[in-house]
C-alpha cells in the first residue's frame, strides 16, 4: 500500500510540473513581424565576431560591437506569410534583440533598463547575430 500510494504521490507531482512548465511556455508573448513593436529589458554592448569568419575574433575575424536588448522573459514572433523572400520565419525563445542603432542615437548608456519600440525582422546575415533585429528604434528609460 506504502508504495502505490508513493507512486500515486509521484505521478501527481509530475502531473503538475507539466502543466506548471507547459502554462509558462503558453504564457510568452508572441507577436508580428508585421506591427511597431515595444519591448523593456536591460541594453547591454555585445562583441561578435566578424568577417572575414564570422567565427573568432581571436582567430583573426573583425569584431563586430552592437547593442542588444536582454529580455527579462523571452518571446516568439510569428511567422510572416506575405514576406515573398521567407526571410520573416517563426522564432521562439528569444531573450535578446540586436538593436540597428548607436548609444548616441538612443541616448541610453549599457545596463540601462529601457523601453524600446521598432520594427522587427529576422536574422539573416552574418551582421545579425540574435534571432531578431530591431530597427526604426526609439528608447526611453524604463519607469
Amino acid at each position: 500500500m506504502r508504495g502505490r500510494m508513493a507512486r500515486l504521490w509521484l505521478a501527481l507531482a509530475v502531473a503538475v510540473s507539466s502543466s506548471a512548465a507547459m502554462a509558462g511556455a503558453a504564457a510568452a508573448p508572441c507577436y508580428r513581424y508585421t506591427e511597431r513593436l515595444t519591448f523593456s529589458g536591460t541594453l547591454a554592448i555585445k562583441t561578435y565576431p566578424g568577417p572575414p569568419n564570422y567565427e573568432s575574433v581571436a582567430q583573426g575575424d573583425r569584431p563586430e560591437t552592437v547593442l542588444v536588448l536582454l529580455l527579462p522573459k523571452p518571446v516568439c514572433i510569428e511567422a510572416n506569410k506575405a514576406d515573398a523572400s521567407g526571410l520573416d520565419e517563426a522564432v521562439s525563445g528569444v531573450r535578446a534583440v540586436q538593436l540597428a542603432a548607436t548609444r548616441k542615437q538612443l541616448g541610453v548608456s549599457s545596463g540601462q533598463k529601457v523601453r524600446v519600440s521598432g520594427t522587427v525582422f529576422a536574422a539573416h546575415t552574418g551582421h545579425h547575430h540574435t534571432p531578431i533585429v530591431m530597427s526604426e528604434v526609439k528608447a526611453e528609460e524604463a519607469r
